[in-house]
C-alpha cells in the first residue's frame, strides 16, 4: 500500500474553514501530494552551484554549504546568473522556509543582459508541491515564466510585499526536465490514474468533520479541559490531570468507517491519547488508546491517526459524540488538534472498501505474534576485523517510463543509478533519445522515456545534481536503433502475428499464429552498425563534457545479458553467442572504452542468472548439448572468461575488466517481479529464504536450480583462481512482491549481505514503490529517521551464540570512522514469533545513548521503540514478528 493520507488538497471538505496563514507544518496540505520532475539545471542546492554567480541585492548568507538565507523585508529579493542557459525546461523548482506571518509574499521571474521584460509570477497555493514540516517545496511552470521562450541568464526571486526582517532560508533554486506536477502516489488524484491491472490503494477521506482548524456547522464543544479555539488556528488543550474534550452532534445516521484525528503533542508525552464515542444512553463503549498501531502518516511534529469504526462501536449503536483525552498522567503543555472527523475508506472508484484499514496488515506486515518470544543473543565485536562499506551497494535502475513522473527514487537514499536493461543494448547515443524494444516490447524503435528530450545525458545530469554515482551500459551488440519509428516484424511484410501492438498496428511480435518464430529480416530493417568506434566516440564525447562538470560516468557495463541476445534481441542476432563471441566482442569494446577513457572502471559481463554464469547460449540452445563449453576444455564459462581477460591484460597491458558483473533472479514460482508476486505465506517464506542463495553454501535452492548457489562465496573464488583483484557487482536483482513485507525483508536481507560480503557496487531493478516495504528497507540502511540516520562506513562482524538463530533472524552491524557511532540493522524473518534479544556490543565502547526505530509494515515508516540498557555495552530489544529494527548507538571511547 502506498500510504494513507487525510484531507488530501482535492477534497473540498477538507478546503473550508482551514487557516490560510498556518505554518507550513500545520497546514491542511499532508507532505507529499504532488511530484515534481527532477532538477537539470540545478542554480542552488546545498550551495552555489558550478557556472552560477549570486547577484542579489538582499543582506544574505550564502557562503556556507546547506541554505541559503536572505532578509527579503522592503521588497528584498535573491538573483542568481548564469550565461548560456540551454534546454527544455518544465518549471522552476525552489523550497524555502520563512516564517509563517509572511503569508504569501514571493514573486518568481527570469531576466536577461536584453529588453525583454519577463513575467512577474507571484506564487500562490497552486504553485506548491508539497509541505514537509517548515520547508515548503515550490513548482512554477516555464510557461508561465518564459511564454515566448526567449533566452534568458537570470533566475529572480524576491518578495512583492514588505514583510518582516527574519530570515527566509532556500536550499534549492533550479530548472527541471519538461513536465509538470504530477499527483503522488496515494492521493485521490493518483488513484483516478491507476495504470490498468493495478490494484487500487486505499485512502482516508473525512466523511464528516468535526473540527477543521475550527468548529465546524451542527457541532458542539463539550470538553472540560482549559483549551483555547480561536478562529481558523488547531485548537489548544492541556490534557494534565486526565483532561480531554468532547465535541457532540446529533442525528450521526451515516456510515463510517472510523474516526481520523490529527494531533502535536510535546515529545514528552509518549503515547497518551485514548479516543472513544459516547451517547446520552447507557452504553458503554471501547476506550481505544492510540498507539503506533493507528498512525497513518507523520509529518514534521504532527501525529495523524485514524481508529476503525469496528474498534470503537462494534456493536453499531447510536452515538453522539466523540471523545479524546488522556489515558495517564501528562505536563501541562498544550496539546493541538487541527482536524478530528468520522471518515471512511475509498479506492480508484470513491467506493467503500470491504476490507480493514489500511495499516501494516494490508502490506503483510503488523503480524501478531503467537507464543512467548523467542530469546536469543548476538555480539557485534568491534575487536575483530571489519572492512568499509562501498556506497555503491544501495544502487538502483533507472526506469524510463516513469523517470519524469515521480521523485521518490531521490528519497530511498540510493547512491547510484544504473542505465541498463535490454533496450540499453540498442541505444543510439547520437540520436539521443531512441533505442529498440527488442522482445520486450515488439521489437520497436521508440522514444525512450516520456520525454522526447530525455537522453542519456539527462539522465547523468539528474544524478550528479543529486550526489549519485552513475553506472552506464554500452552497447557492444554491433547494432543501435538507426530512428523512432521502425520495427522489426511489420505486419505488412510478415502478416498478422500471435500478438500486434494496439497502438502502432504494424508492429508484431515475430510469432506467427502457429507459434513458430519469424525469420528476421536484415538488422538494417530497424538498425545501423554500432562498431567499437562507435563507442569509443560515445566515451570520448563524454569525457569532454566532463571536463567542465566533473566525472559523470562511475562505472561502464559491458552491455546487458549477451548470452540472451539470441532471443531478446533476435531479430539482429538471431544465432546464440558463443565462448569466443563473448570474448572477442569484450576485448574490442572494452578496449575503445579504455583508450577514451584510461581511468574508466569497466564492469562486465552482466549476465542474467544461472545457467549462463556456466555455459554459452550456444551450449544451451536446441542441439547445443554444451558443444561450445566442451571445446573450451570444459571450463564453465565465467571462470574462463576472467581467465582469458587476465592473459590478455599480461599479454597487452591493457586491463579490460575492474568490475566481475552478474545478475540474479531467484527462480522459485510465485517469487514475481517487483510489484508481482505471490504472498501466500509458502511463498513469503521462500522468498525471504531465496536471498540465502545469495551467500549460504549450504543452502540449496528450491527452484529448478536445485543446486547450491552461494553466488557472492562463488563470484570470489572464479576472481581469486581467475583474475585476482576484480570488484563484484550484482548488476540486477529483484525479489518480487515489492508492496509486500516479505519482499521488504529480503531487501533489506540484501543489502545487509552486499555490506558483509564487501560488494563493489548492487542494483536493484529497478525501485519500488513509494512507501512500501521496499522502500523502507532501503531506508533502514539510508534513512531510517527522515533526518539522515544511516549506516555506517565500516562494517562490523556480529555472531548469534546459537546458530540455529540466524535461520529466522539477521544482525548487521556498522560503525563510523571515528568510532562514536554504530548502527545495527535487525531482522525478524519470522512472520509469527517475536524475538527477545540481547545484543552485546563488544570492544565498541561504551554505549552513552542509544535510539531503537521499529517498522513492521506501517505506512508511516520508522518509529521509536523502547528498549532495555544493561551494563553500558548491552541491550534487550524486542523484535516484533516480520520486522525491521534499527539500532543507533552513540559511543563514549574508552
Amino acid at each position: 500500500m502506498a500510504g494513507v493520507y487525510l484531507c488530501a488538497p482535492v477534497l473540498t471538505s477538507c478546503k473550508q474553514n482551514t487557516s490560510q496563514a498556518a505554518t507550513p507544518a500545520t497546514a491542511v496540505s499532508p507532505s507529499g501530494v504532488y511530484n515534481i520532475p527532477p532538477l537539470t539545471e540545478a542554480a542552488w542546492a546545498g550551495g552555489l552551484q558550478p557556472g552560477w554567480k549570486d547577484e542579489g541585492w538582499s543582506e544574505r548568507d550564502s557562503k556556507h554549504p546547506g541554505t541559503a538565507k536572505m532578509r527579503l523585508a522592503n521588497l528584498g529579493g535573491f538573483m542568481l546568473h548564469k550565461k548560456g542557459i540551454q534546454g527544455d525546461f518544465g518549471g522552476l523548482a525552489l523550497r524555502y522556509k520563512a516564517p509563517a506571518s509572511f503569508g504569501e509574499f514571493l514573486e518568481v521571474r527570469l531576466d536577461s543582459e536584453g529588453e525583454t521584460l519577463f513575467p512577474r509570477v507571484r506564487v500562490d497555493g497552486s504553485h506548491v508541491a508539497r509541505r514537509e514540516g517548515e520547508w515548503v517545496q515550490l513548482f512554477i511552470p516555464f510557461e508561465h515564466l518564459n511564454p515566448e521562450k526567449v533566452p534568458f541568464s537570470r533566475l529572480v526571486i524576491r518578495a512583492y510585499k514588505k514583510v518582516g526582517n527574519d530570515w527566509v532560508e532556500m536550499d534549492q533554486v533550479g530548472l527541471t526536465a519538461p513536465g509538470g506536477m504530477t499527483p503522488a502516489e496515494g492521493t485521490p488524484l493518483a488513484m483516478q490514474a491507476l495504470q490498468p491491472g493495478e490494484a487500487p490503494r486505499a485512502l482516508v477521506e473525512p466523511v464528516e468533520l468535526a473540527y477543521d482548524n475550527g468548529l465546524k456547522p451542527g457541532w458542539e464543544d463539550r470538553g472540560w479541559s482549559e483549551r483555547e479555539l480561536k478562529g481558523a488556528t488547531p485548537a489548544k488543550l492541556r490534557m494534565a490531570n486526565l483532561g480531554g474534550w468532547i465535541l457532540h452532534k446529533k442525528g450521526l445516521a451515516a456510515e463510517y468507517d472510523g474516526v481520523a484525528l490529527r494531533y502535536k503533542a510535546p515529545a514528552g508525552f509518549g503515547d497518551f491519547l485514548e479516543l472513544r464515542l459516547d451517547s446520552e444512553g447507557e452504553t458503554l463503549f471501547p476506550r481505544v488508546r492510540l498507539s503506533d498501531t493507528y498512525v497513518t502518516a507523520r509529518e514534521g511534529e504532527w501525529t495523524q491517526v485514524f481508529v476503525p469504526m469496528d474498534e470503537l462501536n462494534p456493536e453499531k449503536v447510536p452515538f453522539t459524540q466523540l471523545v479524546v483525552r488522556a489515558h495517564k498522567k501528562v505536563e501541562r503543555g498544550w496539546v493541538e488538534l487541527n482536524q478530528v472527523g468520522l471518515a471512511r475508506l475509498i479506492t480508484a472508484n470513491t467506493a467503500v472498501a470491504q476490507q480493514a484499514p489500511p495499516d501494516a496488515s494490508a502490506v503483510g506486515g503488523g503480524r501478531i505474534a503467537l507464543g512467548d518470544a523467542k530469546s536469543s543473543k548476538v555480539v557485534v565485536d568491534c575487536t575483530q576485523p571489519g572492512h568499509p562499506i562501498s556506497p555503491l551497494i544501495y544502487g538502483i535502475a533507472f526506469n524510463n517510463l516513469r523517470e519524469l513522473k515521480d521523485s521518490h527514487q531521490w528519497e530511498l537514499g540510493a547512491t547510484a543509478r544504473r542505465w541498463g536493461g535490454n533496450p540499453t543494448s540498442r541505444y543510439n547515443w547520437k540520436l539521443g533519445n531512441v533505442w529498440n524494444t527488442a522482445n520486450d516490447y515488439f521489437f520497436r524503435n521508440i522514444v525512450l522515456g516520456t520525454s522526447p528530450q530525455y537522453t542519456y545525458d539527462s539522465f547523468l545530469q539528474a544524478n550528479q545534481q543529486r550526489g549519485l554515482q552513475s553506472a552506464l551500459t554500452v552497447p557492444m551488440l554491433g547494432w543501435v536503433a538507426k530512428d523512432s519509428t521502425s520495427v522489426g516484424f511489420p505486419k505488412s511484410l510478415f502478416g498478422e502475428q500471435q500478438k500486434m501492438d494496439p497502438d502502432v498496428t504494424d508492429a508484431g511480435n515475430g510469432i506467427s499464429r502457429s507459434g513458430e518464430g519469424l525469420s528476421p529480416l536484415p538488422p538494417t530493417q530497424t538498425s545501423v552498425e554500432a562498431p567499437p568506434s562507435f563507442i569509443n566516440e560515445w566515451v570520448r564525447t563524454l569525457r569532454e563534457k566532463d571536463k567542465t562538470r566533473g566525472r559523470t560516468v562511475h562505472q561502464y557495463i559491458l552491455d546487458n545479458e549477451p548470452m540472451l541476445w539470441n532471443t531478446t534481441h533476435r531479430d539482429v542476432h538471431p544465432d546464440p553467442v558463443t565462448y569466443d563471441e563473448l570474448i572477442e566482442r569484450s576485448i574490442a569494446y572494452g578496449t575503445a572504452i579504455r583508450h577514451a577513457d584510461p581511468e574508466a572502471i569497466i564492469a562486465g559481463p552482466a549476465e542474467w542468472g544461472w545457467t549462463n554464469y556456466f555455459n554459452s547460449a550456444a551450449d544451451v540452445a536446441p542441439g547445443g548439448n554444451k558443444k561450445d563449453r566442451k571445446a573450451h576444455g570444459n571450463v564453465a564459462l565465467l571462470p574462463w572468461y576472467l581467465k582469458k581477460l587476465a592473459e590478455h591484460e599480461k599479454q597487452t597491458g591493457v586491463r579490460i575488466l575492474d568490475v566481475v558483473d552478474l545478475h540474479f533472479y531467484p527462480q522459485g514460482n510465485g517469487i514475481g517481479f517487483e510489484e508481482r508476486g505471490e504472498t501466500d505465506p509458502d511463498t513469503s517464506a521462500r522468498r525471504i529464504r531465496s536471498t540465502r542463495a545469495l551467500w549460504d553454501p549450504k543452502y540449496k535452492d528450491e527452484s529448478w536450480i536445485d543446486d547450491s548457489v552461494e553466488l557472492i562465496p562463488r563470484m570470489k573464488r572464479w576472481v581469486a583462481e581467475n583474475y585476482p583483484g576484480r570488484g563484484l557487482s550484482i548488476g540486477e536483482y529483484n525479489f518480487g512482491a515489492t508492496g509486500h513485507m516479505s519482499g521488504g525483508l529480503a531487501q533489506a536481507e540484501a543489502l545487509g549481505r552486499f555490506a558483509e560480503y564487501n560488494l563493489t557496487s548492487a542494483f536493484l531493478f529497478t525501485y519500488p514503490p513509494s512507501r512500501s516495504p521496499t522502500f523502507w528497507a532501503f531506508r533502514a540502511f539510508r534513512n531510517f529517521d527522515g533526518k539522515g540516520g544511516r549506516f555506517q562506513d565500516n562494517f562490523v562482524p556480529a555472531k548469534f551464540d546459537k546458530a540455529s538463530d540466524s535461520q529466522g533472524m539477521s544482525l548487521f552491524a556498522s560503525r563510523s570512522d571515528d568510532g562514536k557511532r554504530v548502527v545495527a540493522i535487525a531482522l525478524n524473518l519470522e512472520p509469527d514469533a517475536a524475538r527477545s534479544t540481547q545484543v552485546e556490543f563488544k570492544g565498541c565502547g561504551n554505549v552513552t545513548n542509544a535510539r531503537v526505530m521499529g517498522y513492521s509494515g506501517e505506512p508511516s515508516g520508522f518509529a521509536e521503540r523502547k528498549s532495555f540498557f544493561q551494563a553500558g555495552s548491552s541491550m534487550q530489544v524486542l523484535l516484533p514478528p516480520w520486522s525491521i529494527t534499527v539500532l543507533d548507538l552513540t559511543i563514549a571511547q574508552q
